[in-house]
């Protein structure tokens, strides 16, 4: 197999993130406004909800990715944050806001992969995970943390086509 086939090669992580972006897209443009404040039941999170933490979890990860990317590829700049504001959910963002920032939120994603080969996707770096004050850190890479924020956003599709009854 050769490295541009390979699963790790940064074009294949780009097409399952588009991948998944659009199948999100794709629920969301089939939505009435009205749908925006659906919920499966009365404890479970609203679709505005849902897409608020899908949103605000993909910039969550984005200086962890930071972080690994300096460590597995210290002679790459790194790439200007373009971070906007996003919305809170006290704002009540519409559909249409939702949309823009899920995209926003994405490019700033694929900025900090512009660059890396496929050898360092795979490289792991040491991540502190300083939660609980104890310097613990754990060993993974950008390869690994992208995926898994994209398995994450999967699970929200599903999560919101189930809440609008659409699986």
């Amino acid at each position: 197999m050769t490295d541009a086939l390979s699963p790790n090669h940064p074009v294949a992580l780009r097409l399952v993130l588009q991948e998944n972006l659009d199948e999100m897209l794709t629920v969301i443009d089939a939505m009435a406004p009205g749908e925006i404040d659906a919920r499966l039941d009365g404890d479970s999170w609203s679709v505005r909800e849902i897409l608020l933490h899908v949103i605000h979890s993909e910039r969550w990860l984005q200086p962890q990715l930071l972080a690994i990317r300096r460590t597995v590829a210290p002679a790459l700049s790194v790439p200007p944050d373009d971070s906007v504001t996003l919305p809170s959910p006290d704002t009540e963002p519409d559909l249409n806001e939702l949309r823009w920032a899920l995209n926003a939120v994405r490019e700033g994603t694929e900025r900090l992969l512009d660059g890396l080969s496929a050898a360092q996707l795979r490289e792991p770096a040491d991540l502190p995970v300083d939660e609980a004050g104890d310097d613990a850190s754990v060993d993974v890479s950008f390869r690994t943390m992208l995926l898994t924020a994209a398995d994450h956003q999967l699970f929200h599709v599903r999560q919101l086509q189930q809440t609008l009854g659409r699986r």
